[in-house]
């Protein structure tokens, strides 16, 4: 039996497992290390024709010889890995190593960047035997399969690159799994499941996968790229099912629900937090879920505060209309702070992103983001500086060069208005100003529902914002 190693690589603090969001943990200011389930699902798929072997490195804080350490020790004959934009060029060095531990091993790279890659940058500089740009858990076993069997199958296989000879061949990816179910949950006896902790609650928190796809036409969004724009969902009783098994085999009772719009079904919300309600998890669980502005209403919110959901995260972006109308976001700056107010209205607790540095964007565009962070005055905030990523339409009309570039901290230069250090500049000052204002700390330290281990969390956070633009 062949063994597999399926790992987030030592270095840099990314987000692996969001193909859509791929951020710098570090880097941000108020977001944690996800579970790593795009591998978790993987060892499920393959552990019955496999020897699985698993491991967060990053999260795990360990080094480039611990991986070494394990790597001859476990010898694999394949070795899977997830990439981020912003790390590409680790991990190739990485895949460098790899190769020179053991020339023969099967390096597979998956990451979204691979939905839009270059011709120029697979033959330059990718030494990895497979790149999956496409969903790589219904890609793994078929690949695998074609490449131990028949390399001619490899023509077949959608959202993959291989090479033929000294040439890279890419099959774009036309067609999206529509069934979810058919994905078993993914292995979390595998991960480190204490890795991954709700901010809110310093509790470990599993990511679970509700639905897949986005109608909407964000330019900057990769969501309609890589899981399409019609709307994928699981079963409720699957949903059901994945949770109760983290409760009752992992003991873990707080999750992420993972969609790119959860609420883009109001129907769908509500069946699902209604069969919550009346299972064995109710009040036994609590969860955070996205949304944009424009799909709330007070039923919905009321039914998910019922079930256990505890935060929203709202993609505010921006508080111009001119900025919101461009970047066809399809929302505007009323909506934006009539849906903070009506979630707060519910009770639940708001986590407000924003995005700044579009190529038209002026600094009447970015005072406008910030005069309505401070009206809305969410109860945490997140600024990113916009990425074009490959694949995008942003990319297409503003392309630049931003491999190896992130949302934060080696942030993407674009030719527009402002200047790359006035949109950095920016972003440090209204970050700083929000978080540091007597008022927001005050609040957060003798809010009623404070308990010693919250407290902990928001120094720890605290300390890492000051790091962060201080050091």
């Amino acid at each position: 039996m062949k063994k597999i190693m399926l790992i987030y690589p030592p270095g840099g603090t990314y987000q692996r497992g969001e193909d859509r969001c791929q951020i710098n943990i570090n880097a941000s200011c108020a977001n944690d290390y996800r579970a790593c389930n795009d591998l978790g699902y993987i060892a499920s798929i393959l552990r019955q024709e496999y020897k699985i072997f698993l491991k967060d490195y990053s999260a795990e804080k360990f080094t480039y010889s611990d991986f070494e350490c394990d790597f001859k020790t476990e010898n694999p004959d394949i070795v899977f890995i997830s990439t981020t934009n912003a790390s590409i060029y680790e991990d190739i060095e990485f895949v460098q190593k790899i190769k020179s531990l053991k020339k023969e091993t099967i390096v597979i790279l998956k990451g979204a960047l691979f939905f839009n890659v270059e011709a120029n940058f697979l033959d330059t500089t990718i030494t990895a035997d497979y790149l999956i740009g496409g969903e790589a858990e219904f890609i793994i076993q078929p690949l695998l399969n074609a490449h131990y069997n028949d390399k001619n199958e490899l023509k077949n296989i959608e959202g993959i690159c291989y090479k033929n000879g000294e040439n890279w061949i890419c099959n774009k990816l036309e067609h999206f799994c529509e069934d979810l179910d058919k994905l078993p949950f993914p292995d979390r006896s595998l991960m480190n499941n204490k890795l991954y902790k709700n901010p809110l609650t310093n509790k470990p928190m599993a990511t679970i996968s509700v639905s897949r796809g986005c109608p909407a036409s964000c330019i900057y969004c990769l969501s309609p790229v890589i899981s399409g724009k019609k709307v994928r969902y699981r079963s409720i009783n699957s949903i059901i099912d994945e949770l109760t098994e983290c409760v009752e085999k992992y003991k873990i009772t707080d999750f992420f629900f993972k969609s790119d719009t959860f609420t883009i079904n109001k129907n769908f919300v509500i069946e699902l937090c209604e069969s919550i309600i009346n299972s064995s998890l109710n009040g036994k669980i609590n969860w955070c879920a996205n949304s944009r502005t424009d799909c709330l209403d007070s039923e919905m919110l009321e039914k998910m505060k019922q079930a256990g959901c505890t935060i929203i995260a709202l993609g505010i972006e921006s508080g111009s209309n001119d900025s919101l109308k461009k970047m066809k976001k399809g929302t505007s700056a009323e909506q934006n702070l009539n849906a903070v107010e009506l979630v707060k209205q519910t009770g639940l607790m708001t986590f407000g992103f924003y995005i700044i540095g579009f190529p038209w964007e002026t600094m009447e565009h970015l005072n406008k983001t910030k005069d309505i962070m401070f009206k809305a005055n969410t109860d945490f905030i997140e600024v990113s500086s916009v990425v074009p990523f490959r694949g995008s339409e942003l990319y297409n009309l503003y392309g630049s060069d931003v491999l190896g570039k992130d949302s934060f901290k080696n942030t993407a230069s674009i030719n527009g208005v402002l200047s790359h250090k006035q949109i950095e500049n920016f972003r440090k000052n209204v970050i700083l100003k929000y978080y540091l204002r007597p008022s927001y700390i005050v609040k957060k330290i003798f809010n009623q529902n404070i308990n010693s281990s919250l407290l902990l969390n928001y120094i720890k956070y605290g300390l890492r914002l000051l790091k962060n633009y201080f050091l």
